[in-house]
């Protein structure tokens, strides 16, 4: 894929990538845990956004497509939520969509 060299340099990036879900992952559920106590509260939208644009910016690149896809479906549905709140049916398609990416993160860390 790469030169030897860089091949080294991206394995190094992956490792390092790969070693930060975990607090992506407590970073999403402790998001989740506020949106189901509180409603639609709208420092939790964001943040799951940002935490969710992120992951579907990044996944492609090391290889974690599935993660990728379910990152990008969560950060569409959280898109929405900038222009208006939530009504209650986006507000469980958006924690659907977290609970399906934080289970996936779960499975990508327990193989890595």
């Amino acid at each position: 894929m790469f030169p030897d060299d860089h091949q080294d340099k991206f394995d190094r990036l992956r490792r390092h990538f790969m070693s930060g879900l975990p607090q992506r992952e407590a970073e999403i559920e402790e998001y989740t845990a506020t949106l189901l106590e509180h409603g639609a509260d709208r420092p939790a939208l964001e943040g799951l956004h940002l935490a969710a644009h992120k992951l579907a910016g990044i996944c492609a690149t090391y290889g974690l497509h599935r993660l990728g896809q379910l990152a990008e479906k969560a950060e569409a549905l959280l898109e929405r939520s900038h222009a208006q709140e939530p009504c209650d049916a986006e507000m469980e398609n958006i924690l659907i969509a977290t609970d399906l990416l934080t289970e996936e993160l779960s499975c990508v860390i327990a193989t890595a």
